[in-house]
């Protein structure tokens, strides 16, 4: 991955590999990675970077596509939440583009937790209604367990390629 991001230019070739990559590494490790029915997220994190990199209506037209792509291999639950959670963070992930310079550092880290925090939200609303409707501290719990185990893939990702040179990058 980073390798593609050095020169800080992606065409659509590899931003199609890369999803491919991305979408294989959810097909076959989230369920060795599943704690107690918890699972990171590779897609978003990938949408997140690439809506970082190429604006809101990429990001948008590619957390759409990788979302129906993974609902057709069986990786989400109910059809179509994937690929609408996924164009919303595509969509909200844009407007961090170019910002890493007129922001304050912390407040632009802020945002994209938070974009990942209202994915989360999306997702374990309808995947877990019942338990939000019955225990509500046990679904914040949920909630924050997700999120945190796909933060903690984030931060390490951060080492390599961190979100201020994908807000920087520039397209050719």
């Amino acid at each position: 991955m980073y390798l593609c991001f050095e020169n800080k230019t992606m065409n659509n070739f590899q931003i199609f590999f890369i999803a491919v990559l991305f979408l294989f590494i959810q097909l076959l490790l989230v369920d060795f990675l599943s704690l107690n029915h918890i699972r990171p997220d590779f897609l978003v994190i990938f949408t997140l970077y690439t809506s970082m990199i190429k604006g809101k209506t990429y990001g948008m037209i590619i957390g759409f596509s990788i979302g129906i792509l993974s609902n057709l291999f069986g990786v989400g639950s109910y059809f179509g939440l994937e690929p609408l959670s996924l164009t919303i963070v595509g969509y909200l992930g844009g407007y961090l583009k170019n910002i890493y310079e007129k922001v304050l550092p912390y407040i632009f880290h802020m945002l994209w937790i938070l974009i990942i925090l209202f994915h989360f939200l999306i997702i374990c609303y309808f995947r877990y209604q019942n338990i939000y409707i019955s225990d509500l501290i046990e679904f914040l719990f949920i909630w924050f367990a997700t999120t945190s185990y796909t933060l903690l893939f984030i931060l390490s990702i951060q080492f390599i390629f961190p979100f201020r040179e994908a807000s920087n990058a520039e397209i050719s």
